[in-house]
C-alpha cells in the first residue's frame, strides 16, 4: 500500500516521504482500511519503491492492494478503527524511577468513558495487570501526558485496553549489563526528564541519558571512546534492579563511535534543526500556542507536506535559507529525526491575566522589608540582591528594584533634592562603606574644605589611612 496513517504526525502520509525522512519508528504507521500496524518495506531498494506493509498475522489481503487517495483520512484525528493506547517511557532523575506516559485526546476520553474502558499494564501477555484505570476524565485530561510509575520491573510491558483487548508488546530496557537503553533528554537541567528513545537511530550532538541494567549487582562502569562526551555518572536502584546511568552525546561520526553504537544494535546520524521563529509562543503541555494564523520557522531539511510535517502542501511557503511560513492549522506537528514541535493556534489568550501596576518611590535611605518580594540594588557596579534588614543609601545613578514571583512591581529612587551633605553624609559613608586607601595630604593641597573635612582628615593622619568614599566627597565638595 502507498499510503498510511500517521500517528506522530498524525496525519496521512506517502510510503515514499516517510522513507525519506527516516519515519521506522515502531506503532508509527497505522493501515488506513483495518486501523493494524504497517511498517515501510523496500525502505532502501533501488528496484522497488518504497510501500507500507502489514506485520505477519495482522492484515487482510485487501489491504495490502489499498493504494490511498490524499484526503480519504481525516488529518485532524488518529486513525478510529485500531482504537490502541499511545504511549512512551520516561525516566526522571529527580525520582530515580521510571514511567509511562499515556495520553489522549478529548474525543478519546469521551468515547472511552461511554464505554467504560479500563487502560491495563502487564508484564507479559498472559499476566494479571499489575496496573489498571479507569479512561476518564477524573484520571485524564485531554492532550496531557499522564505519568504511570513503574514498579514492576519487565524487560517489555503489554499494554492494552478492555475494549479492544489487544495486547501490544512496547520492548523497554534491553536485557544484559552490557547493552545500553537510551533516553532522550528533555530541557538541560540537571533535574531533567527523558524519553526512551524506540527507534534504533541516534544522532549526534544530542544529549541522551544511557543506562545499563544488573539485577544482582551495579554495572561495571565502560570506557568510551572520545567521540563520546559524557557529562554526569549515576548509580540508582529502581523496580528492586540496580542500574549504572550516563548522561552523553556524541560529538561525530567516527569508526569507533560506530562501531561502539552498532554493537549495541543503533546506527548514528547527523541531528536537524529547527527552531520557531515567529511569533512568540509559550509552551504548554508540550504544545507551542500561538495566535495568529502562521508561523514562520528555520528547519535544516526540506518541509515536506504529508511527510514530515501535518499540513497540505498549499500551507507551505520557503521564504529564504531554510526559513519557512507556514499556514497554522490545529495541532500542527513538524517532525523529522531528532527535531519535533507541535503549534497551536488559540482564538484568545490563555487564561485570564492580572495587570500589574509598578509603584514608584523616593528615598534616601531604604531599609529591606521582610514582606517575601524580592528586592535588587542596580548601580554603575551592576546589580545586587538585597537581604531582609539591610540598610541601602541611595546614591545618583542608583535605584532599588522590587520583584514579586519575578514580576517587577516597584522602583525606589534616590531623592536628588534632599541628599545628604556635610557631617550627615560623612557619618552614612563610614558605617556602610569600609574600604580605606593611604592617605595623601597633597591631594588635598588646593582645596577649600568645611569643617567637618578638616576634621575628619585630621583623625586620618593617626592611621595613615581614609575612607575611598569619604574622600571622593570631600573632593566633589559634598562634605
Amino acid at each position: 500500500m502507498h499510503k498510511a496513517y500517521d500517528t506522530i504526525l498524525q496525519s496521512e502520509v506517502s510510503a515514499v516521504l516517510a522513507a525519506k525522512n527516516c519515519g521506522f519508528e515502531p506503532y508509527r504507521y497505522e493501515c488506513a482500511c483495518c486501523g493494524e500496524e504497517v511498517y515501510i518495506a523496500a525502505a532502501f531498494s533501488t528496484s522497488v519503491e518504497a510501500h507500507f506493509r502489514h506485520r505477519n498475522g495482522n492484515n487482510d489481503v485487501e489491504c495490502e492492494n489499498y493504494l490511498g487517495q490524499y484526503g480519504a483520512i481525516s488529518t485532524d484525528s488518529r486513525s478510529r478503527r485500531s482504537k490502541r493506547e499511545r504511549v512512551e517511557f520516561y525516566y526522571s532523575n529527580i525520582s530515580k524511577t521510571f514511567s509511562i506516559g499515556l495520553r489522549f485526546s478529548a474525543e478519546e476520553i469521551k468515547s472511552y468513558e461511554q464505554e467504560n474502558v479500563d487502560f491495563e499494564i502487564r508484564t507479559k501477555d498472559s499476566a494479571i495487570p499489575f496496573y489498571s484505570v479507569s479512561i476518564n476524565s477524573s484520571h485524564f485530561s485531554p492532550d496531557v501526558t499522564t505519568l504511570v510509575p513503574l514498579n514492576d520491573f519487565s524487560f517489555s510491558y503489554c499494554l492494552s485496553n478492555t475494549l479492544g483487548g489487544i495486547k501490544r508488546k512496547y520492548d523497554f530496557i534491553k536485557p544484559g549489563n552490557s547493552t545500553p537503553t537510551f533516553f532522550k533528554l528533555q530541557g538541560n537541567d540537571s533535574d531533567f526528564k527523558a524519553k526512551l528513545v524506540r527507534s534504533t537511530v541516534l544522532f549526534t550532538n544530542i544529549q541522551y541519558f544511557v543506562i545499563f541494567q544488573n539485577h544482582y549487582s551495579t554495572p561495571r562502569d565502560i570506557e568510551l571512546p572520545d567521540e563520546i562526551l559524557v557529562n554526569e555518572t549515576v548509580r540508582f536502584e529502581s523496580m528492586g534492579y540496580k542500574f549504572l546511568g550516563k548522561t552523553l552525546s556524541i560529538r561525530k561520526k567516527t569508526a569507533r563511535s560506530d562501531e561502539i553504537l552498532n554493537s549495541w544494535g543503533y546506527q548514528l546520524e547527523s541531528s536537524e534543526s529547527l527552531t520557531l521563529l515567529w511569533p512568540p509562543a509559550p509552551i504548554v503541555n508540550e504544545v507551542s500556542i500561538i495566535t495568529s494564523d502562521e508561523a514562520f520557522v528555520f528547519t535544516s531539511f526540506e518541509l515536506q507536506a504529508h511527510g514530515n510535517i501535518n499540513v497540505e502542501p498549499t500551507d507551505i511557503f520557503e521564504v529564504n535559507h531554510g526559513i519557512s511560513r507556514i499556514l497554522v492549522k490545529p495541532k500542527t506537528k513538524i517532525f523529522k529525526k531528532n527535531t519535533e514541535i507541535v503549534i497551536d493556534k488559540v482564538e484568545k489568550p490563555i487564561g485570564n491575566y492580572s495587570f500589574l501596576t509598578q509603584s514608584k518611590s523616593i528615598a534616601i535611605k531604604f531599609a529591606i522589608p521582610n514582606d517575601g518580594d524580592s528586592y535588587f540594588l542596580f548601580n554603575r557596579f551592576g546589580v545586587t540582591p538585597l537581604n531582609v534588614g539591610q540598610v541601602v543609601l541611595l546614591t545618583p545613578k542608583s535605584e532599588i528594584r522590587r520583584y514579586n514571583l519575578g514580576y517587577l512591581i516597584g522602583c525606589f529612587y534616590p531623592d536628588l533634592n534632599k541628599q545628604l551633605v556635610g557631617e550627615a553624609l560623612l557619618e552614612d559613608i563610614l558605617k556602610h562603606c569600609k574600604r580605606t586607601e593611604a592617605l595623601d595630604l597633597n591631594v588635598f593641597a588646593s582645596l577649600e574644605m568645611s569643617n567637618v573635612a578638616l576634621r575628619y582628615i585630621d583623625k586620618c593622619t593617626d592611621s595613615n589611612s581614609i575612607n575611598v568614599v569619604a574622600k571622593q566627597r570631600i573632593m566633589e565638595g559634598l562634605i
